[in-house]
């Protein structure tokens, strides 16, 4: 398709318009997940005070949603199951017909509902085959023959994912890459991908915004000596992908088993068992895309990450294989992550004198793990670096891909997308029903056993207010997801600046905080002039409480935190002891209820950073963030 000069512009303008409008319909599906996790945040809430079993609601209204979605696809459009990368693969190799009237609204809405729903499906799988839908319609309204075809649904695709991550080189390069078997190289249908992915993202950006999705800021870059252990850390995350593919081939085999009369109640279950978990242990469920910023900087134990490790695990699996539209990708980042910080808290049991933050081999771990599962290497080192902003842990990425995709590869594991395009071309087997219920029961006893070792008491000479409330530390505004009540994560300080991602006032201006009484250790200078009499000494302060925003590890983070958000006259500050950290605190008060009232009455921005409410000890003397150096 091209002028008489042979300059193919209509494909080119096509492209851009297929780009946009995938844009535009991942961010409005980015969109109606953000107020789905609010809802699900919400009614949670309200059950904790209402009259009836919190969990039983969750897992009744959890059990309705699946049934509706699963429903809705098996009635409308059975092709729209599952990630949809598959689907484009096999469509691009011409095995099948892309319908996308049918694709299109089924993929939107049964994929919100189950993504919306909490079940461990990201949203880049349905945003992927939309994408594809919309190249497919506009090939049809512009009668492209079939080289054009599918150049415009590979183009699609890449828009999809682009827009799912804010990440348009990574889609680029995932098309060259993973669809490489299928995609028709040539200029125009490169120049189409790129044209796609770049209008794609600017759509998106103008209604989410911009900056990477998941960012992970303040890493250092770790030094040459540390390369080996990243080359280890390769290798336990290649085994790992290589088992992941193998479970959850596993999974897809055994709920495809089921004969229709057993799908439905497979999906009751499935939904009871999700809306449980969003009761007594909400980090085990959901996208991940929240425990991917919050990990680096919550420093959990070991056993607690292993523990979280092996319930995603199930948790993700089990989600995938009921059949619902719903990715992967999102699920394996947290599932790296999480990884990687249990290697980080290994290193440091280890060897303790490296002092590497966990953040540099979470980040490394979740391209690692990528690559090994999906076998695209370079699409997992740009995606990271694309989502993360961690362009300073360049190197360490790549080694951690490699080593991770060549033991992969050694053990004789599969790109995951081929083995699932694979399974859907064969009858299904018998239904291992022994081996559903024998997951069930593990997934339980993990579940049980996470929540007991979150549970142990802190040690008494923890810093952290035996009180505070475990929760997940926000992220970036331009996602609009809520953050869930951790049962799984304490929230201890977070050494990472994440007001830098949020919206705040004009740097340097000072402003008034509502609500905040002045400190209570604070005691006005005494008029010389008149009196006679020493000043009397202090009266003995009984624990009182304040509101922490933040904690860093530098001495001087929290009076940069506070000049930045206008709050150097008000903030104040601990000395870090022997925990090491440095709080910014806020206000000062008798009793903890004003001080969750004074919380509730923050700016927007401050709530932001989901503050927790710390009591000081009588010990304790708050300082102003200004006199610590």
């Amino acid at each position: 398709m091209s002028d008489r000069s042979g300059f193919p512009w209509p494909l080119y303008l096509t492209a851009a318009l297929v780009g946009g409008l995938a844009g535009l319909v991942g961010a409005v599906f980015h969109a109606v997940l953000d107020q789905a996790g609010e809802g699900r945040d919400a009614l949670r809430a309200l059950l904790e005070t209402a009259p009836v079993p919190g969990w039983l609601v969750l897992a009744v209204l959890g059990a309705l949603v699946l049934v509706a979605a699963l429903w809705m696809v098996r009635r409308f459009a059975p092709e729209a199951a599952g990630s949809g990368i598959q689907e484009v693969e096999a469509i691009l190799a011409g095995q099948r017909t892309l319908r996308w009237r049918r694709v299109l609204p089924v993929k939107f809405v049964a994929g919100a509902l189950a993504v919306g729903s909490g079940l461990v499906l990201g949203r880049e799988g349905p945003t992927v085959h939309m994408g594809a839908a919309i190249g497919q319609m506009a090939s049809e309204r512009m009668a492209l023959d079939d080289r054009n075809r599918r150049s415009l649904i590979a183009a699609g695709a890449a828009a999809g994912l682009a827009a799912a991550f804010n990440a348009p080189l990574a889609a680029i390069v995932f098309v060259t890459e993973e669809l490489r078997e299928h995609f028709e190289y040539s200029f125009a249908s490169i120049q189409s991908v790129i044209l796609a992915c770049c209008a794609a993202v600017v759509v998106s950006g103008w209604i989410l915004g911009q900056g990477p999705d998941l960012p992970v800021p303040n890493l250092d870059m770790a030094p040459l000596t540390a390369l080996p252990l990243f080359v280890i850390l390769g290798l336990l995350i290649g085994a790992l992908g290589v088992g992941f593919n193998r479970v959850l081939l596993g999974s897809v085999r055994s709920f495809r088993a089921l004969r229709p009369n057993q799908a439905y109640p497979g999906a009751v279950v499935v939904g009871m068992v999700l809306g449980a978990l969003l009761w007594v242990a909400p980090d085990t469920v959901g996208g991940g895309e929240a425990l991917v910023e919050s990990l680096p900087g919550a420093h959990p134990a070991l056993l607690v990450l292993l523990g979280l490790l092996a319930v995603r695990l199930l948790t993700t699996v089990g989600s995938y294989g009921i059949g619902l539209p719903g990715g992967i990708f999102a699920p394996l980042l947290a599932l790296g992550t999480i990884a990687g910080a249990a290697f980080s808290e290994l290193v440091a049991i280890a060897a303790p004198s490296l002092a590497l933050e966990p953040g540099v081999f979470a980040v490394a771990a979740m391209g690692a793990l990528f690559a090994a599962t999906v076998r695209a290497p370079l699409t997992g080192i740009i995606l990271v670096i694309e989502l993360t902003g961690a362009q300073m842990l360049a190197l360490p990425i790549i080694l951690t891909c490699l080593t991770a995709t060549f033991t992969a590869e050694a053990m004789g594991g599969r790109p995951i997308y081929s083995l699932l395009l694979g399974l859907s071309e064969r009858r299904a087997p018998r239904a291992p029903v022994r081996r559903i219920l024998a997951a069930g029961l593990i997934l339980a006893a993990l579940v049980a056993t996470d929540r007991f070792l979150v549970s142990d008491p802190q040690p008494a000479d923890q810093t952290v207010a035996s009180e505070m409330q475990p929760v997940l530390p926000p992220v970036a505004p331009s996602t609009a997801r809520p953050v869930m009540p951790s049962t799984s994560i304490d929230r201890v300080e977070s050494d990472r600046p994440v007001a830098a991602e949020l919206p705040i006032p004009t740097r340097g201006v000072a402003r008034d905080v509502p609500g905040l009484p002045p400190p209570l250790n604070e005691v006005a200078a005494p008029d010389t002039s008149t009196q006679t009499e020493p000043a009397p000494e202090p009266i003995a302060l009984a624990a009182r409480y304040s509101i922490q925003l933040i904690s860093f590890r530098k001495p001087g983070s929290p009076a940069a935190f506070a000049r930045q958000q206008g709050l150097l006259d008000q903030a104040r500050t601990l000395d870090s002891g022997a925990s090491g950290w440095y709080p910014v605190l806020i206000g000062d008060f008798l009793s903890r209820n004003a001080a969750e009232a004074a919380r509730d009455a923050l700016p927007a921005d401050l709530r932001g950073l989901k503050p927790i409410i710390r009591e000081i000890a009588p010990s304790e003397r708050p300082v102003p963030v200004r006199s610590v150096n």
